[in-house]
């Protein structure tokens, strides 16, 4: 699944040009999503570099299928590592590029044979790690501060103080070594985070009535 068309498309044609005769390609998750559906494949290729859908939330949907096939996600060493194992391999790239696109090609096989996987890189098993360490709160704070949003925003999505924000944003930026807000933003953006799907308003706090 990817919405980028020459990157899909090359990826369709190549699998093609190896004889591979079932292949389907969807642009959105709800297309991906409702294919499954109906079919049991092999495997799913999702591109993590996806601008309309939350790559996330589709591993997560695909991971809660009855059906078992094996999940490869295309991406950079940051996106894979904030994808924290779940999926079942991953191929790792800076760029759509001929590299990528042939090592699509044994793919079908690794299914197979799930050992044959190239192991991650260097950069992506240190990403891993350490996206491996946030908790769910603090991944949704990241998404939030990928967007630009201030504390007091972030606080009115989550329903959680402004304190609690600051506190997760203080956690975040000693786990990321990072100097300031700005860096978080740009370290979620290049890992691909989102606000999470379903962000609850903040209760406004009860007033005390004086009589």
């Amino acid at each position: 699944m990817s919405d980028q068309n020459l990157f899909r498309e090359g990826v369709v044609q190549l699998l093609h040009s190896q004889g591979f005769q079932s292949v389907s390609e969807y642009r959105s998750a709800a297309e991906c999503l409702s294919a499954l559906g109906d079919t049991a494949p092999q495997l799913v290729l999702v591109d993590m570099d996806h601008t309309s859908d939350d790559p996330f939330l589709l591993l997560r949907d695909l991971r809660s299928r009855a059906a078992r096939f094996m999940v490869v996600i295309i991406g950079t060493a940051q996106q894979v590592g904030a994808a924290n194992g779940t999926a079942d391999g991953a191929l790792e790239m800076s760029e759509a590029n001929a590299q990528v696109l042939r090592a699509v090609v044994g793919l079908t096989q690794m299914a197979e044979q799930p050992s044959a996987m190239p192991p991650p890189s260097p950069e992506a098993q240190h990403q891993r790690q350490q996206w491996s360490l946030l908790t769910p709160r603090q991944r949704d704070v990241l998404g939030f501060l990928a967007t630009g949003s201030d504390n007091l925003k972030i606080a009115a999505n989550l329903g959680i103080s402004e304190r609690a924000v600051k506190a997760h944003v203080s956690a975040l930026l000693s786990r990321f070594n990072a100097e300031n807000r700005t860096e978080l933003a740009v370290l979620a953006c290049r890992a691909g985070l989102r606000p999470p799907h379903r962000s609850v308003p903040r209760k406004p706090e009860p007033r005390a009535q004086v009589g």
